[in-house]
């Protein structure tokens, strides 16, 4: 039996506990993870296992991931361990004895219209969006007041992501990408979830994009629905596709408040050539929408697996779409990706060909992977790397 002396609590009671620790596990923290924290914990096999203290539980259940119902060990902790997980990012909640709260291992990120927990699955092709000893720009943080939010406006709050060199080099002038999230997710997430800036960061050291800067603005995602992402179905149209909804209060927010601070308050080169819009799933739906409204503003479009299906250029979008000349002398770029596995597939890809039957010039990128952050960091690149060139 292992002994420690009252006099010795303080040290040896440490040493005590780190006795009788089990040894560590194969695999490593999730990169997700919360500072020090050990788990949930990446095997070599992809697997993922949750270790969670829940004393008076009578249950431990992950959800949203799995479900994956956890075993109380002797130790008081409750752990699982899943089935092999393909390289990704992956949402989950902890469900104790039905109540749904976070992981303290994790980190929170905002998803699914609220924050939660979430684990980073690595794989042989994450090195795209790993922090290296490059040049680093900045993620800033900045407000302002947007008179077109609501009936008296309101604060708003943005994140400026600034490439290398921008705080040195005062009297260079750069490209500005305005880039928005999907649904139940908001301005946080193409940092967090997406890691836009490292991305950005290698990308730019090795050549293959321009040096930008980077805007994500919240953009006003309708509410998810219960256990889902908000995602419409394969192939719908109208509301569903999103392709009929205006953005209208959004639209104004972009092209009235937001743009316009931007210009002031950074060194931008503020001329619509120089300008992209570009987004995910809702931000996809959007950067048509409000493309098509502003050609003004706009000269390049990004639609990362868009919420639009079936798309008519000849009646939607209030037949803006109908005169392909205009379009094609408009936009220098008009980029489309979606992967084959993603629910929206279908009628994404029918968009694309009615685009081509329109004579409407596009860029088609048909690719590997779901409805999921894995496939739209790539996205990032492949788009960045055709832009302000």
């Amino acid at each position: 039996m292992l002994r420690c002396t009252v006099a010795f609590v303080l040290v040896s009671g440490a040493i005590c506990l780190a006795q009788d620790a089990p040894p560590p596990p194969p695999g490593q923290p999730a990169p997700s993870n919360a500072p020090n924290s050990q788990y949930p914990r990446i095997n070599p096999d992809s697997s993922v296992t949750f270790r969670i203290r829940a004393d008076d539980a009578k249950s431990v259940r992950i959800t949203t991931l799995g479900p994956y119902d956890l075993v109380k060990g002797t130790d008081g902790f409750w752990s699982v361990t899943t089935k092999p997980l393909a390289p990704g990012f992956y949402y989950y909640a902890v469900n104790v004895d039905g109540f749904a709260t976070t992981d303290p291992g994790s980190q929170a990120f905002f998803g699914y219209n609220r924050y939660g927990s979430a684990v980073e699955v690595p794989g042989s092709d994450s090195d795209f969006f790993a922090p290296k000893d490059v040049p680093h720009g900045t993620v800033r943080q900045a407000w302002y007041f947007s008179k077109s939010t609501g009936a008296d406006g309101a604060w708003r709050r943005v994140f400026v992501y600034t490439p290398p060199g921008y705080d040195e080099n005062r009297n260079t002038r750069y490209p500005v990408l305005y880039l928005q999230h999907g649904a139940g997710e908001n301005e946080t997430s193409w940092t967090n979830q997406g890691h836009a800036n490292f991305i950005m960061d290698n990308a730019i050291a090795a050549g293959k994009v321009k040096p930008m800067i980077i805007v994500n603005e919240n953009g006003l995602p309708p509410p998810a629905p219960p256990g889902g992402r908000g995602a419409p179905a394969p192939g719908a149209r109208g509301r569903g596709a999103m392709i009929g909804n205006r953005f209208a209060e959004f639209d104004a927010v972009v092209s009235k408040d937001l743009i316009p601070f931007i210009d002031k308050t950074f060194r931008t080169i503020p001329r619509r050539e120089q300008r992209a819009l570009a987004g995910l799933s809702m931000g996809g739906a959007q950067t048509m929408r409000i493309g098509v409204n502003h050609p003004e503003l706009f000269a390049s479009l990004g639609l990362f697996s868009p919420a639009v299906g079936n798309l008519d250029p000849a009646t939607d979008y209030d037949g803006k779409l109908a005169d392909a000349a205009a379009i094609n002398k408009g936009l220098k770029l008009l980029w489309i990706g979606i992967g084959r596995e993603d629910s929206l597939f279908p009628g994404v890809k029918t968009s694309h060909e009615n685009l081509e039957k329109a004579g409407i010039k596009h860029v088609w990128a048909e690719t590997d992977g779901a409805h999921v952050w894995t496939v739209w960091r790539k996205y990032l690149v492949e788009f960045g790397a055709q832009l302000f060139r």
